[in-house]
C-alpha cells in the first residue's frame, strides 16, 4: 500500500512496503510486467447502454506494454491529441488526431490565478463554463492537476462548441480561491490566457511547430541472443583479472590505449568454444582496429565444478584461442552486474557467453548476451566516440526520435524520487549533473529566460541542502539553502528551511537565533503567510531561538487555533507539545534525518 507522508511516521510500515517494492522492481527486471504488456485500448461510446472496443481501428492497439496518457492538442489543429508512455520501448508514442474534420468549431483557454486571491499560478481546481446564447446549452470543465496512472494532461482547457448555431458568449470562470469572474469577446478556433482580475482574455502566441514524422514500429523477433547499445556510454570502475599465472591485470590501465571486448565464458559452453576461435580468427583485424579481446573463465565461480587456472588456460588452447585470458573473481562480476543494472532495467542473471565492449577511456558501450559475431563488433566498434545523437541513434532497434529534446527532464523532480527510496547519492548524481552544464551566477530576475534560469539553480540547492538535512550535515545544508537564495531571495520554501535550520540545528555553529528570525520575518510578508500554521510554525520556533518566548508562545497558539479550525488533530498533538517547551523557556531541536519543520 502506498504510504502517506502527511499521515504516517517515518518508521510506520515501511519496512514492508519498501520490501515489497524491491520484490516488484525484481520482477520486472527478470522481464515480467505489472499487468501482463497491457496495449493501450480505445473504447467508444455506441450511445446505446455500452461500449465498443476500436483499439485496433483508432491506431491504440500497438505492440507496448502500455502506462500513462496525457491529452493536448500539440500540433494546434483544434483537437486532441494523444501522448502515450510505456513500460517497454518505445518509451514515448504519439497519437495524431486526424479524425473530426476541418470544419468543427472548438476553442481552448489557459487559466492564470493570482495567490494573493488564494489561487495557485496554475489555477488547479479552477472551473470554466462557456455560456452560449442558446442558455439551455452548457460546457463545463474543471482543471485537475493530474489524469490518470502516473500522467498529466495539458493544462489547456480544450472545448467542442458543438452546432454551429450555438454562438458563444463568454467564459465565466469560477478560481479555486472561490472567486468568479467573466471574460467576453472570445473567437472560436482560438487559444486564449485568462488571467484572474483581468476580465479580459489574451489571444496565446502561436508557437514554432514541431515536426514529428510517422514511423512504423518494427519489433525485433524475440530471441536468447540480445546486443545492448547504450545510448550514453558509461565510464567503467576500476576492472582487474587475475592471469592464469596468477598476476593481476588492469583492464581499466587497457582501456585507457585502447578498446576493449571483455569475454566471460565456461568450459562446458559449446557457444563459448565457437566463439572463441571466431575471435582468434578475427585477433590480427582487431588489433589492426585498435581492440583487445580478454577472455575470463568462470567455471570456478560453479561450487560443483572443479577447474584450475591451468585447466581453464588448456580449455582455451582447446578452443584455439591464443590471446589474453585469465580467471574472473566475483567482484569483477558484480561489478560488471551493476553496469548492467545501470543501462539496462529488466535484466536476467549473465549467460554465457557475454562480452562487454568498452571504448577507448574506459567508456562501457555496448553488451552482447549469448555469442556475438565479429561483424558486429567490428561495426559497433566504427561508431564509437562520435556524437551523443549518434550513440542514440544507435541504441534502439527501429526508428523514431528521442524525446529529450521535446521533454528535458527535471533534475529536481529525479532527485526527490531518489530519496524518497533513501537513494542519496543517486539523489545528488543527478542534481551535480545539471549544474556541470548549467550552473552560472544568479542573473537578471527582470529578463525572462535569466530568472528561469534563476529558478531552475535555486530548485537545485535548495534540493542539495534536503539531501545534506537527511544526511544530519547542518553546515553544508546551510550553504546550500543560502546559496538557494542567491537565486531565488524571495522563495517561501527556502525562507522557511533557512530559518527553520538556523532556529533548531544542533549543531551550535549553524544554530543562530537572530538569524533566523529575521528570516522568518521577511518570510511572513509574503500574501497568505499569516495564515500559513507551517510558516508561522517556523516563526514560532525562531521566536524561542531568540530568546522571545512570549511572542513563540502567541504564535504556536495561533498555529493551534487555525488546526482546530481545519480539523487537523494529527498536528495538534505536535504544536501543543512545543507549546509546553515554549512555556518552559525551551527552544526546539531538530530531529535526526528529518528535512521538515
Amino acid at each position: 500500500m502506498s504510504q502517506a507522508p502527511e499521515t504516517s511516521t517515518p518508521d510506520e510500515g515501511t519496512e514492508g512496503y519498501l520490501q515489497a517494492f524491491g520484490d516488484l522492481a525484481q520482477r520486472i527486471r527478470d522481464g515480467a510486467s505489472f499487468s501482463g504488456r497491457e496495449r493501450h485500448c480505445a473504447f467508444l461510446n455506441t450511445g446505446q447502454g455500452d461500449f465498443a472496443d476500436i483499439s485496433t481501428l483508432s491506431g491504440f492497439g500497438m505492440p507496448s506494454d502500455g502506462r500513462g496518457l496525457a491529452i493536448t492538442d500539440w500540433d494546434h489543429d483544434g483537437d486532441l491529441d494523444l501522448w502515450f508512455s510505456n513500460r517497454s520501448a518505445p518509451r514515448l508514442q504519439f497519437l495524431q488526431n486526424k479524425i473530426p474534420p476541418e470544419s468543427s468549431r472548438w476553442i481552448s483557454v489557459r487559466l492564470k490565478g493570482n495567490p494573493e486571491r488564494k489561487c495557485s499560478r496554475d489555477a488547479i481546481g479552477s472551473r470554466v463554463e462557456l455560456i452560449f446564447s442558446d442558455a439551455t446549452q452548457r460546457r463545463v470543465k474543471t482543471l485537475y492537476a493530474g489524469n490518470g496512472l502516473m500522467s498529466q494532461s495539458s493544462k489547456w482547457l480544450h472545448f467542442g462548441l458543438g452546432a454551429a448555431d450555438q454562438r458563444l458568449v463568454a467564459a465565466k470562470v469560477r478560481w479555486a480561491g472561490g472567486a468568479e469572474e467573466e471574460f467576453k469577446g472570445l473567437e472560436e478556433g482560438k487559444r486564449w490566457i485568462l488571467m484572474q482580475e483581468r476580465g479580459k482574455a489574451l489571444e496565446a502566441n502561436k508557437r514554432e511547430p514541431i515536426t514529428l514524422p510517422a514511423k512504423a514500429i518494427k519489433l525485433p523477433v524475440a530471441t536468447d541472443v540480445a546486443r545492448i547499445r547504450l545510448s550514453q556510454p558509461l565510464k567503467i570502475p576500476e576492472l582487474s583479472y587475475r592471469d592464469f599465472s596468477g598476476e593481476t591485470q588492469s583492464i581499466t590501465q587497457l582501456a585507457s590505449s585502447t578498446a576493449v571486448l571483455i569475454n566471460l565464458w565456461a568450459s562446458w559452453c559449446t557457444p563459448c568454444a565457437s566463439e572463441l576461435e571466431a575471435f582468434e580468427k578475427a585477433r590480427s583485424l582487431f588489433e589492426s582496429k585498435g581492440i583487445r579481446v580478454v577472455a575470463l573463465n568462470v567455471d570456478h565461480l560453479d561450487p560443483e565444478e572443479e577447474i584450475t587456472p591451468r585447466g581453464a588456460a588448456r580449455a582455451m588452447a582447446k578452443f584455439g584461442f591464443r590471446g589474453s585470458g585469465g580467471m574472473a573473481d566475483e567482484k569483477i562480476l558484480s561489478l560488471l552486474q551493476q553496469s548492467i543494472l545501470a543501462s539496462v532495467y529488466r535484466h536476467h542473471q549473465m549467460p554465457v557467453p557475454i562480452s562487454f565492449l568498452i571504448d577507448r577511456g574506459g567508456w562501457l558501450s555496448a553488451i552482447y548476451k549469448g555469442p556475438v559475431e565479429v561483424s558486429r563488433i567490428l561495426s559497433d566498434l566504427e561508431k564509437l566516440g562520435r556524437s551523443p545523437e549518434a550513440a542514440l541513434k544507435a541504441a534502439v532497434p527501429f526508428e523514431g526520435v528521442w524525446s529529450k529534446k521535446f521533454f528535458p527532464a527535471d533534475p529536481v523532480a529525479i532527485s526527490r524520487a531518489y530519496m524518497e527510496g533513501d537513494y542519496l547519492e543517486e539523489a545528488r548524481s543527478s542534481l551535480l549533473s545539471f549544474l556541470e552544464k548549467h550552473e552560472a551566477p544568479p542573473g537578471n530576475p527582470g529578463i525572462p529566460a535569466e530568472q528561469k534560469r534563476n529558478m531552475q539553480i535555486g530548485a537545485v540547492y535548495f534540493q542539495f541542502g534536503e539531501i545534506f538535512l537527511r544526511e544530519d550535515r547542518e553546515t553544508r545544508a546551510r550553504s546550500s539553502f543560502l546559496k538557494s537564495l542567491d537565486y531565488t531571495p524571495r522563495q517561501l520554501p527556502v525562507l522557511n528551511r533557512i530559518s527553520w535550520l538556523l532556529a533548531t540545528a544542533g549543531d551550535s555553529s549553524v544554530r543562530n537565533g537572530i538569524e533566523a528570525l529575521r528570516y522568518a520575518k521577511f518570510m511572513m510578508g509574503a500574501p497568505g503567510a499569516a495564515d500559513d500554521p507551517a510558516l508561522l510554525s517556523t516563526l514560532a520556533a525562531a521566536h524561542a531561538a531568540a530568546d522571545q518566548f512570549p511572542a513563540a508562545i502567541q504564535t504556536t497558539l495561533k498555529v493551534i487555533k487555525i488546526l482546530e479550525a481545519g480539523q487537523r488533530p494529527d498536528k495538534l498533538e505536535e504544536q501543543q507539545g512545543r507549546l509546553r517547551l515554549y512555556r518552559q523557556g525551551k527552544t526546539l531541536s531538530r530531529p535526526l534525518g528529518r528535512t521538515t519543520p
